[in-house]
């Protein structure tokens, strides 16, 4: 049997890189999903690629706006007839040194991590809660775990996330629902290639950030799904609060 039949996934950030590689592992597992983000096009390509193995929806939305969370949140709820399992992959990167980073900059990085998990959770508590049990994948960072130089705002913003994790997963934790973070390494998207293109000497920092780990390679999306496959399953029923390192020992040094 597969490991989430029945399950019911919504997953921001869908469309691209880590979330889809999450909601392709999870339907190929036995989940219906249903796929968000902000690029509408983006979305309609992701569910082609799916659909022929199972049950996929979408709707556009920006998950830091609570009027549009709210709106996908219950147009998922009614397409799968229910909601257990959210899957939140979204965030924003920049190089915010201390000294001269402008607040509106460090802002924007740090709600773009903390607002998309905060309202997913907000507005689908009462779909989780409805369902009996349910489990909650934030996808942080391995610098949510460590510092990163030039990188205030996206290090504050993963580290926040994994403190809003843990306190979110307490008041979950008697109810049936359980909240976790995981925190890649370097995992080679076309997110990760455009990021690194708006510095002059980009192809030195692919080249540095793929040989970066004490296991010198970047990681794998499929790594990622399968993980998040394995928190969304009733098998990983006593784990919560926890942020999963899947970053080919970076952090242990």
């Amino acid at each position: 049997m597969a490991r989430l039949e029945g399950k019911r996934a919504l997953i921001y950030g869908g469309g691209t890189g880590i979330g889809f590689a999450c909601a392709e592992a999870m339907i190929r597992e036995g989940a219906a999903v249903f796929l968000s983000g902000r690029r509408e096009g983006v979305l309609n390509e992701a569910h082609a690629r799916l659909q022929t193995l199972g049950k996929v929806g979408f709707a556009a939305g920006d998950a830091t706006m609570e009027e549009d969370v709210q709106r996908v949140t219950a147009i998922a709820a009614d397409f799968m007839d229910g909601l257990d399992t959210i899957v939140v992959s979204a965030g924003a990167a920049g190089k915010t040194p201390i000294f001269d980073t402008p607040v509106a900059e460090f802002k924007r990085i740090a709600d773009h991590s903390l607002l998309p998990p905060f309202l997913a959770m907000r507005f689908g508590a009462e779909h989780l809660l409805k369902a009996g049990q349910g489990s909650v994948i934030v996808i942080s960072s391995m610098f949510g775990l460590t510092g990163q130089k030039e990188r205030v705002g996206y290090c504050s913003g993963k580290w926040g996330v994994i403190g809003l994790v843990k306190a979110a997963a307490m008041d979950f934790a008697e109810r049936g629902v359980r909240v976790n973070a995981i925190c890649p390494g370097f995992i080679e998207t076309p997110l990760s290639i455009e990021t690194a293109k708006l510095e002059p000497n980009w192809e030195e920092i692919i080249a540095f950030k793929r040989r970066m780990h004490p296991i010198p390679r970047p990681g794998k999306l499929e790594e990622v799904g399968e993980l998040a496959v394995y928190l969304a399953c009733d098998l990983a029923a006593f784990m919560t609060g926890q942020a999963i390192a899947i970053d080919g020992g970076f952090t242990t040094r």
